[in-house]
C-alpha cells in the first residue's frame, strides 16, 4: 500500500533494529534495504544511510532479484567508507552463489548534490550515529526570471540571453528529508531538513524505558527530544519512523499525541511496521 503526504508517495517497512526500507515510487528510488520490499526491486537507484544490518540486511537479495529479472545492475549510493565493506560482502555472496550478482556501489560525500531528474535533486547530509551515517534531502528544482530582469521588456531579456548572459535563477524547495539513524544532534541546526514539506525522522524510543540521554549515546532520537525542540520543526508533515518494536502502532501514536504540542502532534504521523499502518484508526 502506498501512502501519500504533501504530494509525496511512499511505501515500505520500518521497525527499529529489525528492518527499514523506504520506497519512493514518484522519485523512482528507495532508501535502505533492510528488508526486501517487492516494489523496490524495480529501483535502479538505492540510497543507503549506513551499514547496520537492519538497513542493508537485504542488500544481496536486492542485487540478486534484479539479476534474476534481467533488469540490470542497480546503483547503490552509500556513505564514504562503506563501499569497500559492501564490495567485500558481495564478493562472499558471489562465492556462495556462483553467479555474477552485478551491482554498482558508489560512495557519496555529504553535501554533494545529484540530479535525479531535471526537476529533482537529492543531497546527502551528515548525521550523528554510532557508525558513519547520512540522511538525504530531496529538493524540487525550477527556474524563474532573475530579479534583474523582472519587469524588463521582453526584447531586453532576449537580447541579454543572446549575449550569453544568465537571465534565470534556480529555485530549490525542500520537499522531503529522510534522516536515517541519528541522534537529534544530526538534524538540529538544519533548517532545510527540519523545514522540508515532509520530514521522515527516526524516533526509536518513545517512553522512559530508555532515557533521552541513553538514546543520544546510542545515536538515536527520543520522543522527548522532538518535544523539547518542537518549535524547530517547520515541516508540513513529520513522519516518525524506526520505532522500537517494544511499541505497537497504537501505543506509539498515543505516546506521540501525549508528548508533543498540539500543533506539531496534528502534523505528525507514526510509522511502525508496514507503511499502511499509518492510516490505521484507534
Amino acid at each position: 500500500m502506498t501512502i501519500e503526504g504533501q504530494g509525496i508517495r511512499w511505501s515500505g517497512y520500518s521497525v527499529g533494529g529489525f528492518a527499514t526500507c523506504i520506497d519512493l515510487p514518484g522519485y523512482k528510488v528507495c532508501v535502505d534495504v533492510g528488508r526486501l520490499v517487492e516494489s523496490t526491486i524495480a529501483r535502479e537507484t538505492v540510497l543507503v544511510t549506513h551499514g547496520h544490518a537492519d538497513h542493508v540486511g537485504a542488500f544481496s537479495q536486492h542485487v540478486a532479484q534484479r539479476g534474476l529479472r534481467g533488469t540490470g545492475p542497480a546503483t547503490y549510493l552509500v556513505p564514504p567508507g562503506l563501499g569497500d565493506d559492501l564490495e567485500a560482502m558481495m564478493a562472499v555472496w558471489r562465492g556462495m552463489d556462483g553467479g555474477e550478482l552485478r551491482c554498482n556501489i558508489v560512495e557519496w560525500t555529504p553535501g554533494t548534490p545529484r540530479l535525479l531528474r531535471s526537476d529533482l535533486v537529492v543531497t546527502p547530509f551528515e548525521t550523528v550515529h554510532r557508525v558513519p551515517s547520512q540522511g538525504y534531502l530531496f529538493q524540487s528544482v525550477r527556474k524563474r526570471l532573475s530579479t534583474r530582469f523582472r519587469g524588463a521588456p521582453r526584447e531586453e531579456v532576449i537580447a541579454a540571453k543572446t549575449r550569453g548572459e544568465e537571465v534565470e535563477e534556480e529555485i530549490r524547495e525542500a520537499r522531503l528529508a529522510i534522516t536515517g539513524d541519528t541522534s537529534i544532534d544530526g538534524v538540529l541546526g538544519r533548517p532545510d531538513v527540519l523545514g522540508a514539506d515532509v520530514l521522515m525522522l527516526e524516533c526509536t524510543f518513545l517512553d522512559d524505558r530508555v532515557s533521552s540521554a541513553q538514546a543520544r549515546e546510542m545515536g538515536h532520537v527520543h520522543l522527548e527530544d522532538v518535544a523539547e525542540h518542537a518549535a524547530a520543526f517547520g515541516c508540513e508533515e513529520l513522519v516518525l519512523y524506526h520505532v522500537s518494536p517494544r511499541h505497537s502502532f497504537h501505543a506509539a501514536r498515543r505516546l506521540v499525541r501525549e508528548a508533543l504540542p498540539a500543533d506539531l502532534a496534528a502534523r505528525t504521523r507514526v510509522w511502525v511496521g508496514d507503511a499502511s499502518t499509518m492510516d490505521g484508526s484507534d
